[in-house]
């Protein structure tokens, strides 16, 4: 498999029709997902009173990956992207067309790749999640190069750092065993054995596994074991996912993104 087989996969000519779920995962997830619920209003009147929603959203963008595959150094990969009643709201235009274009890898001359790390769309909730869950980098790389303003870090973080999900729906709570046998999620662990993992060996990437990495071993879907470049959180770590200048994962990233003089690369 190539980067670019990989985002042809996910063409949205393979949509399911009438969804947004992958034509070759719908069989197994049709009784998984969320019914009548097409906007925000429609998730108030039939969900909002149900927090322990497991089901999948399937008028929702999947989110295989955000940030660009081709160009992208660092990976960091989570279960599956969450869900919150907001994610309705941000069905507008702008969002929509950034959403689009990421699934799509139109980025040409995209100064935030990474979209969302744009400011213009810091009130989004995955633009909220990754600024907390990335502020440490951001607060490290400050100190250590004061003449970088706050939006050169993100447009500097936005062409490194490739968010990846194992499970691309979203869902309140990830509830489904059956995950490794979804066609999508097998071509994600493709890409990881057959192209981002050897390169994590060549010292071409780096690759941060927050969750279920140990799971994926013991079921011998990732067979290479771990190096300098590539991080398995285990344990209580997977709990925080902490992405802190402490953490493995936060020092593997600071080491990529700082030369050994402490200078920006």
């Amino acid at each position: 498999m190539t980067i670019d087989d990989f985002i042809q996969f996910w063409d949205k000519s393979n949509f399911y029709s009438g969804t947004k779920i992958h034509n070759q995962d719908y069989d197994l997830l049709k009784d998984k997902l969320v019914e009548n619920c097409h906007n925000f209003n429609d998730y108030v009147e039939n969900y909002l009173d149900k927090p322990e929603d497991t089901k999948f959203h399937p008028d929702l963008w999947p989110s295989p990956y955000c940030g660009d595959l081709r160009n992208g150094e660092i990976f960091i990969l989570s279960l599956n992207p969450g869900f919150d009643c907001d994610y309705y709201y941000e069905s507008v235009a702008e969002v929509n067309q950034a959403l689009e274009n990421n699934l799509s890898q139109k980025l040409d001359n995209e100064e935030y790749p990474f979209f969302v790390l744009n400011p213009r769309f810091s009130w989004i909730g995955g633009a909220k999640y990754w600024l907390k869950k990335l502020n440490p980098i951001i607060k490290n790389i400050q100190e250590k190069d004061t003449n970088l303003s706050y939006s050169d870090i993100l447009s500097l973080l936005s062409k490194k750092i490739v968010a990846l999900e194992l499970v691309p729906y979203h869902s309140k709570i990830f509830k489904f065993s059956k995950y490794p046998e979804l066609p999508s999620v097998k071509k994600m662990l493709t890409l990881l054995n057959e192209v981002i993992i050897p390169g994590t060996k060549e010292g071409k990437y780096t690759l941060i596994i927050l969750r279920k990495g140990k799971d994926l071993q013991k079921k011998n879907l990732i067979t290479e074991q771990e190096n300098e470049n590539f991080i398995i959180y285990k344990g209580m770590n997977c709990l925080s996912a902490s992405l802190g200048e402490d953490s493995n994962g936060g020092s593997a990233i600071l080491k990529r993104l700082l030369n050994g003089y402490g200078e920006m690369q």
